[in-house]
């Protein structure tokens, strides 16, 4: 009886999904993926939805830790995801958008070994590589004699994306290595109405290396984004009869390129691990680099944005535009950090401007946000390494962040701000 109850109990534990850390995975894809939506009517149309999405190299699992994971896209890839809506009112007959959702998304090389709650699983060795990918997110909505209200736009691109507990490895070169070249990413959301706009949000995304480490980077990581690669994110609202109007509208375009975020320790934090560190580099072209852009068009009765819920909140930002690359947040920084960012070009830009200079034109609670920023380390605490740069940073390239506001009559609770950070160590 005992015999069989070892036997069976050994048994169960080789089968129990904890054995997974032996585990190896690779995954290659080189194709073409396009997800459309297109919707062409001549009325109303009331709470409807549509979602264009695109996944390539995906593994999401709650049940163990990896080994060795490679995933790779070394030949050109191409995904297109699309949502087009068109409605054409006429001057007897108004056309009315309500409630309506758009998503466009792109994923490329995914891994996510996170849970909802509770301690998450852990990889050894990530190799996430792309090579001449493009990857295109757009949303679209026409409306002529008509107005809208409940609009949410939605565009995503992401390349090399992981989350685990741990990375357990420092046996090899780069044990965690996110790297990208020659490759775009496009993430647009358009708007045009004649009538009025109400309640919109346009948002407009793309990533590319994010890596989440929620407690210890045992190993040496890179993040390597190189040659001819751009990320553009583009939001566009137009209100264009001199009737209409814009209420409670918001716009963020963001790009991100090379995010690390260790909620421990980094390597060495024990001083039991030799020469591991973290790297970022953006290594680009003439003109390759982040463009991050807001734009809307109102009529003459101007826009009135979004107020704070709760008195004494902090203000909303109804046009956003961030750029960001080589962000390192680590607890504890035990080995070295190098950020480096070369030929590389930042434009992060707002424009709201008067359809019709001819007729006047309010604008109140509207804000303005335009930030760059390049080689950021936030720590808890740093490393001390005799003969050594512990922290290095270098940037090569432009930041242009502006704001605009033209045609506006009189003026209510409406900031700007244009914000450039190259090269910053701070504390957590």
């Amino acid at each position: 009886m005992n015999k069989f109850l070892a036997t069976t109990a050994f048994a169960s534990l080789l089968a129990m999904p904890a054995m997974a850390e032996q585990t190896d995975i690779s995954q290659t894809v080189n194709a073409l993926q396009e997800a459309l939506n297109t919707i062409r009517i001549s009325d109303d149309a009331t709470d409807f939805s549509q979602a264009a999405v695109n996944a390539a190299n995906i593994i999401s699992i709650d049940f163990g830790s990896l080994d060795d994971v490679t995933q790779s896209s070394e030949e050109g890839m191409t995904q297109t995801a699309v949502n087009d809506f068109d409605t054409r009112g006429n001057r007897r007959n108004f056309a009315e958008l309500n409630t309506v959702a758009q998503a466009g998304t792109n994923v490329l090389n995914s891994v996510d070994l996170t849970m909802d709650a509770g301690q998450g699983y852990d990889i050894d060795h990530l190799s996430q590589v792309v090579d001449n990918a493009n990857q295109t997110a757009s949303n679209d909505i026409d409306i002529r004699y008509g107005t809208s209200t409940g609009i949410d736009q939605d565009a995503t691109n992401v390349m090399n994306m992981a989350a685990m507990d741990d990375l357990q490895s420092d046996s090899m070169p780069d044990d965690l290595l996110q790297e990208i070249d020659d490759s775009t990413q496009f993430a647009g959301n358009d708007l045009d109405v004649d009538l009025g706009i109400t309640d919109v949000t346009q948002d407009a995304v793309n990533v590319m290396n994010l890596a989440e480490v929620e407690d210890d980077l045992k190993g040496d990581s890179l993040q390597y984004i190189f040659g001819d690669t751009s990320q553009i994110a583009a939001n566009n609202a137009f209100d264009t009869d001199y009737r209409a109007s814009i209420t409670n509208l918001m716009q963020s375009a963001v790009n991100v390129a090379n995010s690390l975020s260790v909620g421990e320790n980094s390597p060495n934090s024990g001083g039991s691990f030799y020469g591991a560190e973290i790297t970022q580099v953006y290594d680009g072209t003439d003109g390759s680099g982040q463009d991050a852009s807001n734009y809307v068009r109102f009529a003459s009765l101007g826009i009135t944005g979004a107020a704070p819920a709760i008195a004494g909140d902090p203000a909303i930002i109804d046009q956003s535009a961030l750029n960001a690359i080589n962000l390192a947040t680590v607890t504890n920084v035990g080995w070295t950090v190098s950020q480096d960012a070369f030929s590389v070009d930042q434009a992060a830009s707002n424009l709201a401007t008067n359809s019709d200079f001819s007729y006047s034109a309010d604008v109140s609670n509207f804000d303005q946000s335009a930030t760059n920023v390049a080689n950021i380390l936030s720590a808890g605490a740093l490393p001390d390494l005799t003969g050594m740069t512990d922290v290095s940073q270098s940037f090569d390239g432009t930041q242009i962040a502006t704001n605009g506001m033209f045609g506006a009559d009189d003026l209510s609770s409406v900031t700007q701000a244009a914000t450039n950070v190259a090269n910053s160590v701070s504390g957590l």
